[in-house]
């Protein structure tokens, strides 16, 4: 009997069977569907704004309420929030720093600063989103209160 040059005349018991076993797809995590991804948007919107929410408070609640406000100091306590924010990220920059500084150096110092400082501003609405979304826990009511006379 002739056979084709490509063909191999193999037993049953060293046949590899190719269908029916699990694929890449199988074996790795389940792809993430739009729901996925809005619950992770979520998640990381919630997770900065918990890391902004202390200094967003004090920023706003604290200036308002510390016994010595007077009008514009809102504004000033947020000013100074991204004045240090451009700061601190522009001390961080790329380029280089002090009397060797060429226009190159200070605008690649310059961009950092002007990231972190909208980064700082993405983190107040982050943290002004969970105080929208969130429940605010109360103290009095979580708390033994014990009065002593």
């Amino acid at each position: 009997m002739m056979m084709p040059a490509n063909f191999s005349a193999i037993s049953e018991n060293e046949m590899t069977y190719v269908n029916g076993g699990a694929s890449l797809a199988d074996i790795l995590a389940p792809s993430l569907e739009v729901k996925n991804w809005q619950k992770f948007n979520t998640n990381m919107v919630t997770i900065i704004g918990n890391s902004f929410l202390g200094k967003y408070v004090e920023n706003t609640v604290g200036v308002l309420f510390n016994g010595a406000y007077k009008p514009g100091n809102l504004g000033n306590a947020w000013l100074t929030g991204v004045k240090g924010a451009y700061g601190t990220g522009y001390d961080a920059g790329f380029g280089k720093h002090g009397d060797e500084q060429t226009a190159g150096d200070k605008f690649l110092n310059g961009g950092n600063g002007v990231l972190n400082a909208g980064l700082r501003m993405v983190g107040s609405a982050a943290a002004i989103y969970n105080l929208a979304t969130g429940t605010v826990k109360n103290d009095a009511s979580e708390k033994a209160w014990k009065v002593e006379f």
